[in-house]
């Protein structure tokens, strides 16, 4: 392995045992450069710094052949994609209640619920397995500038999670068009809806979204887009990452009268667009490109702008009335205090 500390694109954090790759794009996360993590007795890289991040987490683990990892706990959301290998997971919420065992392969999504005790077991004797997770640790730790709260938190979300027999079998639409679920299987094969051009969203796009783990701030999302598609410009007020499932194309990143910067990528690479920059993603080649997009959406959460994947309309604030005292009074009627 090359040293982590090697080159300008790449730093490690030796207190946070990370190794922490730099830019926009980490490339080939299935050959990826790892660390060693001495306190978790494992390998890793922290997409974290990519773009500037601070509130969405990415991490690459390895899981040693037949190996397993520590079982804890966290408040924070997380999904977990497999990147490469097999093997499962025990879970539960109520310690009272037995293990719920997941089993998962190459092209998985599992949702993580909030501070829901879990392990993840390797069941291959001679290959490591590579998980992808997503969390929204940074904006908790930010937030409340304690590990502890994250870690060691007595609280549980019965709403989210409460060790029901088909919580990790469950698929059923929402009414604003998501998909609810906690396991995604192979989600090349997920089946997205095309949307049509006077959307907004591009040409060629098809989209589906996912509510996962109960989760409030973390989106999930499946993207595909056709042979010579695109992505229409936009920006967002979310921290995001794109990992290209299949595919390859470019991507386009500008700033109003700022720098612009292109890019390419392919199937294996992780994006990371900048807050609040314009982007616009291309196909090329034969072949449609699809993508699995995590965001943190919690400004828009904040905001009440709902979960537009294209773009934030931000609300008006600046009201008509400027104070209580230019309104007319209401009767006792309109108060309910008459019939």
């Amino acid at each position: 392995m090359t040293s982590p500390t090697q080159g300008t694109a790449t730093r490690y954090d030796k207190e946070r045992e990370w190794l922490l790759p730099q830019g926009v794009v980490a490339r080939q996360l299935a050959t990826h450069e790892l660390a060693p993590r001495p306190k978790r007795k494992a390998r890793a890289a922290a997409f974290d710094e990519l773009s500037g991040n601070t509130t969405l987490g990415v991490h690459l683990s390895e899981i040693a052949p037949g190996g397993q990892k520590h079982g804890h706990r966290h408040v924070d959301e997380a999904v977990i994609y497999i990147v490469t290998g097999r093997g499962w997971s025990e879970l539960r919420q109520d310690d009272d209640k037995p293990d719920q065992r997941v089993e998962w392969q190459a092209g998985d999504l599992i949702a993580i619920p909030a501070n829901a005790w879990h392990k993840h077991y390797n069941s291959d004797p001679d290959n490591p397995t590579l998980q992808l997770a997503f969390k929204n640790t940074r904006l908790l730790r930010k937030l409340f500038g304690s590990r502890g709260f994250v870690y060691a938190n007595d609280f549980r979300f019965d709403d989210r999670y409460a060790d029901e027999d088909d919580y990790w079998t469950l698929r059923e639409p929402t009414e604003d068009g998501a998909i609810r679920i906690n396991v995604i299987r192979d989600c090349l094969a997920e089946k997205l809806t095309e949307l049509p051009e006077e959307s907004g969203a591009g040409r060629g796009v098809s989209l589906q979204r996912y509510e996962m783990g109960g989760h409030l701030m973390l989106d999930v999302a499946m993207i595909e887009v056709v042979r010579r598609g695109y992505i229409r410009a936009h920006k967002q007020l979310t921290e995001e990452a794109l990992y290209v499932l299949s595919g390859r194309g470019r991507t386009h990143l500008w700033q109003e009268g700022g720098p612009a910067r292109t890019l390419k990528w392919r199937a294996g690479d992780l994006i990371c667009p900048p807050l609040g920059v314009w982007q616009e993603h291309l196909t090329e080649g034969h072949d449609p490109a699809r993508f699995l997009v995590v965001r943190n959406n919690f400004l828009q959460l904040a905001l009440g702008t709902g979960h537009g994947l294209f773009d934030t309309v931000l609300p008006n604030r600046l009201p008509d009335l400027l104070e209580h005292n230019q309104a007319p009074a209401l009767s006792a009627a309109q108060i309910g205090l008459e019939p």
